[in-house]
């Protein structure tokens, strides 16, 4: 099951909410030598701030197999502050309704193809999760064989921000843009076979508000 969360479900969803970091400190740290900060077994950075969503995949509602992290560009982007030289048009850093995707993992010690399952409800995810909070454009970085293997493969059409470069131990990174758009939507649930994965979280949210 995808779920939605922040920091709004520290109180009933503790597990899932920490569980996502520890298995980011495992995936990026750990397995991927990473040098980013951690503390206790889990992972973060500055923009695990109150402003992120978090898109995590669980199926015993406490242990995190696969998360990403959503958040507005206007209060933190990852890319600009870290990366402008893989983005050819900067326009697009203060542009309206632009959120970035970062942190996307999965655990690799899952067989291929429940680890294929789990890429491919993220990648619903994200346009389920724009289309629902008035989002234009996802944008993050990404080695191209996941901007391929993942986004593309799942349907979705990406538009490339500029030209891919080494960065660490990954010869091709490439900054891209998610369009938000209802006909993403459907091509995603096409060809995944997966749809409406947060509906429950969102009609959680609208009755909370009632």
């Amino acid at each position: 099951m995808l779920k939605l969360i922040s920091y709004k479900d520290i109180s009933t969803h503790s597990d899932l909410f920490f569980n996502q970091f520890q298995l980011r400190h495992r995936e990026f740290i750990e397995r991927q030598s990473y040098a980013v900060k951690s503390i206790d077994g889990m992972e973060f950075d500055e923009y695990d701030s109150l402003a992120a969503q978090y898109l995590v995949f669980t199926e015993d509602g406490r242990t995190v197999l696969g998360c990403s992290r959503l958040t507005p560009i206007d209060l933190g982007c990852m890319l600009a502050d870290h990366f402008p030289d893989l983005v050819e048009d900067k326009s697009i850093f203060t542009a309206p309704r632009v959120w970035e995707g970062t942190r996307f993992c999965i655990d690799s010690r899952l067989p291929s193809e429940r680890r294929r399952l789990i890429c491919q409800s993220l990648a619903v995810g994200y346009i389920e999760f724009g289309l629902a909070h008035g989002v234009d454009q996802i944008i993050g970085l990404m080695p191209t064989l996941i901007l391929r293997s993942v986004f593309e493969r799942a349907g979705l059409t990406l538009d490339r921000l500029g030209s891919p470069r080494a960065i660490g131990a990954h010869a091709r990174i490439q900054a891209a843009a998610i369009p938000i758009r209802p006909w993403q939507r459907d091509r995603v649930y096409e060809a995944t076979g997966l749809r409406d994965l947060l509906t429950a979280n969102f009609r959680s949210v609208e009755e909370h508000v009632a």
